[in-house]
Formats: C-alpha cells, sequence, structure tokens
C-alpha cells in the first residue's frame, strides 16, 4: 500500500463523537495492544482500513499468525467502524475464513471492514485481510447488536 498515513484516532473519534468522546475508552486498549493504525475511514461509504503489524508474539508454532489473533484483527477494525457509523453495538458473530497463513515476513496486514447493511438492530459487517499487494488472506462477516 503507498503512500500509508495514519489518521489519528483521537482525532478522528472527536470530530465523529463530539462531547460523546469521554464515554468511551479510547483508543480501545486491544487496538494499542495490537498496534493498529488507521488508514483510512469513509463516513459515507461506511468502510474503515486498519494496518496491524505481524510480531513475532502473534505466530504459533508453525510460524504463521495464530487464528484468534487474525479474528482480533478483524474485531480491531469492525470495533472502530461500528463506533464511527452506528450506535452502541456489540459483536454478536463472527464468522471466519481462513484462506493463507499470514506469515512474519509479511510484516503487515490490512484489514477493510464495510458496513453492509444496518437492519434494525442488526448490523452485518463485512472484513477482508489482505497484505501489502492486495493478496486476501482471510475473510469475515461479523454480525453486531445495536445495544
Amino acid at each position: 500500500m503507498q503512500n500509508e498515513k495514519s489518521i489519528d484516532i483521537l482525532t478522528l473519534f472527536g470530530e465523529a463523537l463530539g462531547d460523546k468522546l469521554q464515554e468511551f475508552k479510547l483508543p480501545p486498549p486491544s487496538f494499542e495492544v495490537m498496534e493498529c493504525e488507521i488508514l483510512e475511514f469513509d463516513a459515507k461509504k461506511k468502510f474503515i482500513v486498519v494496518k496491524m503489524p505481524v510480531l513475532e508474539l502473534w505466530l504459533n508454532p508453525y510460524g504463521t499468525m495464530q487464528g484468534g489473533l487474525i479474528v482480533g484483527a478483524i474485531d480491531n477494525a469492525v470495533g472502530p467502524l461500528s463506533l464511527l457509523v452506528a450506535p452502541k453495538n456489540m459483536t454478536r458473530n463472527i464468522e471466519s475464513k481462513l484462506l493463507k497463513p499470514i506469515i512474519k515476513d509479511m510484516k503487515f496486514i490490512y484489514v477493510t471492514a464495510t458496513l453492509r447493511e444496518q437492519k434494525k438492530r442488526r448490523l452485518i459487517f463485512d472484513v477482508i485481510v489482505q497484505d501489502e499487494e492486495k493478496d486476501i488472506y482471510a475473510k469475515a462477516t461479523l454480525t453486531n447488536w445495536i445495544l
């Protein structure tokens, strides 16, 4: 991905949430632990791109990123997006498909989350996990529930 420049999460959420910003723990601790960076956000198209390093700490015995941490990366993209485009909500279901192993040599993964549908109290998000060349390593669909 060319010309990467992170978007400051507190500035982004400050603009979106205004006075409500104080109601939330930002940046989220899980976002910080996984060293996430927001590269792109589009309120109109309701999508976000989050960059995360592939750290030695995240690897399983095979030297590939542990599946649960890939799902954690997916949730760390949907979480901020859901906060920016919908009322307070929670993850209800994550369906993921891991397509190829993510290896440490990749250095970073790029997680793109898009709000596909909002119907009553249900939010449906589509997510893809890619490398720098845009090869897809995982896909997911998340259902969130508006509280």
